[in-house]
């Protein structure tokens, strides 16, 4: 019996290892964070606890709410930084703002956004056609989320590729 019980004694140790450092949430298909900003509500306040559904093969779809690492050469921020976003705009898609009611428009179409923080949809001009096998991401609290918009001019015209999203927040339905 004492055998048997050492035997398994590596791998107790390697479950208590790897849940300290998040590993098993990632393991395990699931996981937390806790939002360290502003820049998502109303839709989540900051220090809200988000239950997170990891995944490594992403399948985007537009207002989705995503845990993604930010690209290289996104001045402020450490590339491989994770953030909470919104996925707003799909590989080959077009995204402009604003139309004349201060809505987005996604490939020509006004996009309704009851999440949002304020109106206008963003105070910054923009018409961008996202590449292929990238994403356009925004948070909800528009006048101070530093998201796609920011990062125009970083290299990829400040879209994510769709590799680099980690999670998929997974919040109740309203």
């Amino acid at each position: 019996m004492i055998r048997t019980r050492l035997h398994a004694l590596p791998l107790v140790l390697l479950l208590v290892a790897a849940s300290g450092c998040g590993l098993a949430d990632l393991a395990l298909g699931g996981g937390t964070r806790t939002m360290s900003s502003e820049s998502m509500e109303p839709t989540i306040k900051r220090g809200a606890t988000l239950p997170l559904r990891r995944t490594s093969a992403y399948v985007p779809h537009a207002g989705d709410l995503v845990l993604y690492r930010t690209p290289e050469g996104w001045s402020g921020s450490t590339a491989g930084e994770e953030r909470v976003g919104r996925v707003i705009g799909l590989p080959g898609g077009t995204v402009r703002c604003c139309d004349a009611k201060g809505r987005l428009e996604l490939d020509g179409k006004p996009l309704d956004e009851p999440y949002l923080a304020a109106s206008p949809a963003s105070a910054l001009a923009f018409d961008v056609k996202v590449p292929d096998g990238r994403l356009w991401i925004m948070g909800d609290n528009r006048h101070i989320a530093l998201d796609s918009r920011a990062y125009q001019d970083a290299p990829g015209g400040g879209t994510v590729r769709v590799a680099d999203v980690t999670a998929v927040v997974d919040l109740p339905a309203r």
